[in-house]
C-alpha cells in the first residue's frame, strides 16, 4: 500500500505514513484487510467443498466395486442348475434290463442290454458264462441267475434256464424248410408253396431261436411242434430289432429271400 501524499510504501496495518506523517484513512485499511481475510475464507470453502466431493467420489467407486466383487464372487462359485446336472446329481437313473428270463440250450449264446454300465456276476458259473458286454453263453443244463449291478449299486436279477441241447434227426414233416438255418434256399425249395406255408417258413427261423408269437394260429401252430421252445422274452420285435445279434448269416439271407418271394 502507497501513502496517498508522498507515495512511498507504507507498513501494512499502519493507521499513518511513516516518511510524511500523513494519517492514512482507517477504513480503506480495515476494508483491505476484511477483503483480504474474505478471499481466504471463500477459498478454504472452495478447498473444502472439492475435498467433499472427492471424498464422495472415493466412497461410491469403493461402494460399486465392493458390490461388483460380491455379485461375482457368488456367481462364480455358483453350481451350475441345469436340467442335466439337475438329473445327474440329484435323481439316480433306475437301472433296466432289456429281459428278465432267458432261456438257451447248451452252447446257445444271447445278450443281454442295461440302460447304465453294470458289472455282471453268474452264481453258478458251470451252467453259463457273462462277459462285461452282457453276452451269455450256455454252458450246461440247469437254472442260474446272473446279477447286473450298476456303478451306483443298484441290482437286476436275471433268472437263466439251460436246457439239454436235442440230438435228433430232423423230421422234415415238421418244418416248412428244414435246412433254413444251415443252408441257403432255391427257387426250387419255394416251388410249391402257398403264402401260408412261406410266411410259416419264415416265422419257422424265428421259433428255432425261442421267439415267441402274438397272433394265436402262429403260435399255437408252432408249440405243436416238438423241437419248439418259447421263451416270452423273445418277441418277434425284439429280434426284428437286433437280427443280426440273433441270426447267422444263412438264416438272414433266407428270411429276406422268402420276402422277395410273397
Amino acid at each position: 500500500m502507497l501513502c496517498p501524499k508522498c507515495h512511498n510504501r507504507i507498513v501494512k496495518g499502519s493507521s499513518f505514513c511513516h516518511i510524511c506523517g500523513e494519517p492514512l484513512p482507517q477504513q480503506k485499511v480495515e476494508k483491505t484487510i476484511l477483503s483480504r481475510v474474505k478471499q481466504k475464507e471463500e477459498i478454504k470453502k472452495e478447498k473444502s467443498k472439492k475435498r467433499k466431493y472427492i471424498t464422495i467420489i472415493i466412497f461410491l467407486i469403493i461402494a460399486i466395486a465392493f458390490i461388483a466383487g460380491i455379485y461375482l464372487f457368488f456367481n462364480m462359485n455358483e453350481p451350475s442348475y441345469s436340467s442335466d446336472n439337475i438329473v445327474s446329481q440329484h435323481v439316480e437313473k433306475a437301472l433296466h434290463i432289456d429281459k428278465d428270463k432267458v432261456t438257451l440250450e447248451i452252447g446257445e449264446t444271447t445278450t443281454i442290454k442295461a440302460n447304465l454300465k453294470c458289472t455282471y456276476t453268474v452264481q453258478d458259473a458251470s451252467i453259463c458264462k457273462i462277459d462285461q458286454e452282457g453276452s451269455i453263453t450256455a454252458l450246461a443244463a440247469g437254472k442260474t441267475k446272473i446279477f447286473c449291478i450298476s456303478e451306483s449299486g443298484k441290482k437286476k436279477t436275471v433268472k437263466v434256464t439251460v436246457n439239454k441241447k436235442v440230438e435228433e434227426t430232423v423230421n422234415e414233416e415238421d418244418y416248412v424248410f428244414p435246412h433254413s438255418d444251415t443252408e441257403l434256399l432255391t427257387e426250387e425249395d419255394l416251388q410249391g408253396k402257398d403264402q401260408q406255408q412261406l410266411r410259416m417258413g419264415i416265422n419257422e427261423i424265428y421259433a428255432r431261436h425261442h421267439c415267441t408269437f402274438k397272433t394265436e394260429e402262429v403260435k399255437n401252430y408252432f408249440e405243436a411242434k416238438k423241437w419248439y421252445s418259447g421263451d416270452e422274452n423273445m418277441t418277434s420285435d425284439l429280434m426284428n430289432e437286433h437280427m443280426s445279434e440273433y441270426f447267422n448269416e444263412v438264416e438272414l439271407k433266407n428270411i429276406s429271400f422268402i420276402q422277395a418271394h410273397r
